[in-house]
Parts: C-alpha cells; structure tokens; sequence
C-alpha cells in the first residue's frame, strides 16, 4: 500500500534559527518564487556563506550560532527535496540501527518515526574561515577536507548500521560488499557544502567524494566555493563558486533522490517494532 503525501512543510514558518538575514531572504525567496533547483539560487548561496563567514571570522558569534550555517543548508536542501518528490522529509530524526539503538539522520523518508527508513541523506557544511576562537589555524582556516573525512568515518557506520537493521530476521546473501550497499535500503545520499581553501584542498574533497560514491552513496552532490583571495583578510571570506564535476552537483543528487522517494511512497513501509523505538527516543 503506497502513502499519501502528507502537509507539505514549504510554505511553514521559518524557525528562528534562520534570523541571519541572508538565510532568512533566501529561504523567503525559494518559497515565495517556488524555486526548484540549487543552480537557480547557487550565487545567492554563496553570497549569504561569505556574508555569514564574515560575522564568523569577527568572531561575532558562538560556536552554538556557528552551526547555524550547517542548518540552513539543511534547511534549503530539504525544501528542493520537497518540492521535487511531493512528499515531505524528517530533519533531523533519529532511527534505530543494530550496533547503535539511535542513529541521527539529516534527512530521512518516510517522515513517520515508526517505519524504517527507506531513504536518508546526510546534509553538511565543511570548511571554516580563521576566526578568533582558533587561533592554532592558518590564515585560511579549516580546510574542507578535513572537515569531510571525520564525516566520512561517522557515514561509514551509520550507513552500515541502519541497513543491517532493514534486512535483520532476513536471509538476503550479502555477495558483493558494494552492490550490497547501493541495493540495500536505506538508500543513502550525501550533499555537501564545501568552502575549499585551494587546489589541492579541491583535490582532497573531490576524490574523497568520487570514492563515496563509488562505495556507500547511491548519490553525491557538492555545492563548492573558494575565496577570492587567499592574500586579503576580506577576500578570505569573499567567496565565488566553483562547478561541480558532472554528476555531482546538488541537483543532480536531488533528482535521484527525488525518484527513490516517489518509488519507495508506493511500496509497503516497514513498522519498527515497538521495542526498538523505546530504545530510540
């Protein structure tokens, strides 16, 4: 039995969370124009990061604000996401896995908590500007990539692990390792939002990202940028975006994911059992 779609979220109250001025006007945007696709607002993506990365750098806010970057392009991803599939999509939420009685997932369909999750995403920004409370870092801050491979190791598991709990009581041969992953729900997808600090930066991220979608992901998308100037303390955080390679832009893996979920909202969902959500909550 397939679902229905339930309420949209597009078009709900932004949180508070997104009072920065340059996230909140965009996300306005998006809704007011029913924008569906990130090439249509990548200049204005990357405008609002150089504008919040400036706050950052002055060391405006604390680090608890600082993550505020990371929710709006949550925020901003699932709305595409929404808006292509027609269903909605839980931020956020925590599922039970094997090894783990709770995994946090970014974005995950279906919505209900009490079914296994048929597809998730995780949604990250990496790379961060020199700002006062790092004193230890360089003129150019934290690179992306290293960022991007503790995310990468915490993916690995809970990929893992979530998928060990769809097929657990079942008799399904693993066979190969890899197609085992990509066929095996939930169907993962992985969405970056990368500052780069320079070509071999570039280079580190890309590979990293070619090999996870080669391995874990049934989908990569990276939205990237870099400074204008790595010379200046303004055009360190002045940025201007960089194409993504073919196949691995964000709308690429919205559209994917797109498909999965208007595929996986006609087919039967499955109920966790009742002792599996209690350890979850």
């Amino acid at each position: 039995m397939g679902l229905s779609p339930p309420e949209r979220r597009i078009g709900s109250a932004v949180p508070e969370r997104f009072s920065f001025p340059e996230f909140r006007a965009l996300l306005d945007r998006m809704e007011a124009q029913a924008i569906a696709s990130f090439a249509d607002v990548e200049q204005d993506f990357v405008e609002a990061m150089s504008a919040f990365d400036h706050r950052v750098a002055a060391g405006d806010f604390t680090s608890g604000q600082n993550q505020n970057k990371g929710l709006f392009f949550n925020e901003l991803v699932a709305r595409l996401i929404e808006r292509c599939a027609g269903f909605g999509v839980a931020q956020r939420g925590k599922r039970p896995g094997i090894l783990l009685p709770t995994v946090d997932v970014d974005l995950c369909f279906p919505q209900d908590p009490g079914t296994r999750p048929a597809v998730i995403a995780e949604v990250k920004m990496a790379g961060t500007p020199k700002h006062p409370k790092s004193p230890q870092a360089g003129p150019m801050g934290r690179p992306a990539s290293a960022d991007v491979d503790k995310r990468i190791r915490e993916i690995a598991l809970s990929v893992i692990d979530l998928k060990l709990a769809d097929v657990q009581g079942g008799t399904t041969s693993i066979g190969d390792i890899t197609s085992w992953i990509q066929g095996t729900r939930p169907y993962f997808f992985a969405l970056f939002g990368l500052r780069v600090v320079d070509d071999n930066d570039l280079r580190k991220v890309l590979g990293r990202f070619q090999y996870l979608a080669n391995s874990y992901a049934n989908g990569v998308g990276v939205a990237l940028f870099r400074p204008v100037d790595a010379s200046s303390p303004e055009g360190r955080v002045t940025y201007v975006p960089i194409p993504s390679p073919g196949g691995m832009s964000i709308d690429d893996a919205v559209r994917r994911m797109c498909r999965l979920i208007k595929a996986e909202a006609q087919a039967p969902q499955k109920q966790i059992p009742p002792q599996e959500l209690s350890q979850s909550q």
